[in-house]
């Protein structure tokens, strides 16, 4: 990928990461750790849209299996951690290679047969959660029924706060993905997953590897999923399985990529931001229940009125600008 040197990009996700690597600094002083954890939710949710949408988006194979590479991604860390004496920085790598050998695994299996596209890749996807949520809850080094509690890993990158640690680690876990994404789109690996999207036949007839890049673009957005999973299990401090492999999970990461628009590569961080901070401000409270309604119901309009979503409309300003 050429854009891997492109040297605006470089000094545009640098000047956007020095950014805010000043945020804990001068926001703990004034907001003190609720502002942190919500950059922290943030991140991590930008890091599921972005990199569920590199994949989904892109290739239009509308993923329901995000929730089960997160949850591995957590499981994966808790287990390390409680299992042995790993540090937690080294959980992070290992937790997003359990998530990407399963895509991998599955990805060998189901993008070689041809029927399994469009809507049964949707559904055999959500069913994986399922089998590894079943799994995982059946097996005792995992979960075993009972749950999970991770013990506290101190020093985190040499940060007494654990907070402000884990807001270090999501932000440059969600710079790398959502630079990645932008890499992805601008080079020949992109044009090839749009092809895919466009017509799957076509672009086998014209020599394009569609199931190398898929397999590939599959395991890489499962990683990532993974990875940010680690952080967010010790900010928990304590797992289920019914949790941590809601089928809200995927849900949330498709609706941000739709909301702020799956056809460029900026669109699901801000769907992410829109949704996260609209999570926050209406979901607290005895009205929990009929807030979520609502953003269900923004999540509604912007599909009838908005369907290329808000980063589509920012593009297509562009062009005729």
């Amino acid at each position: 990928m050429t854009l891997l040197s492109d040297r605006r990009s470089w000094i545009g996700f640098g000047g956007a990461g020095l950014l805010l690597a000043l945020y804990p600094p001068l926001i703990g002083r004034i907001g003190g750790d609720f502002w942190i954890t919500l950059a922290f939710q943030i991140f991590l949710w930008v890091t599921l849209a972005v990199s569920w949408n590199f994949f989904s988006g892109y290739s239009g194979y509308a993923s329901f299996g995000h929730g089960a590479f997160f949850g591995v991604g957590m499981y994966a860390t808790a287990a390390l951690l409680v299992r042995t004496n790993l540090p937690f920085l080294a959980t992070l790598p290992l937790a997003g290679l359990a998530a990407a050998a399963l895509a991998w695994l599955v990805g060998m299996v189901v993008f070689r047969l041809p029927q399994f596209r469009d809507e049964l890749f949707s559904l055999l996807t959500l069913a994986m959660t399922f089998i590894v949520a079943t799994i995982v809850n059946n097996v005792d080094w995992l979960d075993g029924g009972g749950g999970v509690f991770l013990r506290q890993a101190e020093g985190i990158g040499g940060w007494g706060d654990n907070n402000v640690a884990l807001y270090y680690l999501s932000l440059v876990i969600a710079l790398s993905c959502v630079y990645l994404a932008y890499a992805i789109y601008h080079s020949r690996w992109g044009q090839a997953l749009f092809a895919i999207r466009d017509d799957e036949d076509v672009a086998d007839g014209l020599g394009v590897p569609t199931i190398r890049y898929k397999v590939g673009t599959f395991a890489l957005s499962a990683f990532f999923a993974g990875v940010i999973g680690a952080p967010q299990a010790l900010f928990l401090g304590y797992l289920e399985t019914a949790t941590v492999f809601a089928v809200t999970t995927p849900l949330l990461a498709l609706m941000m990529a739709i909301l702020g628009g799956a056809s460029v590569w900026y669109g699901p961080i801000i769907g992410a931001v829109i949704i996260t901070l609209l999570r926050q401000l209406l979901t607290a409270g005895e009205t929990a229940v009929l807030n979520q309604m609502a953003i269900g119901m923004v999540f509604i309009l912007s599909i009838l009125f908005i369907p290329q979503g808000i980063g589509g409309i920012i593009q297509e300003r562009r062009r005729r600008g």
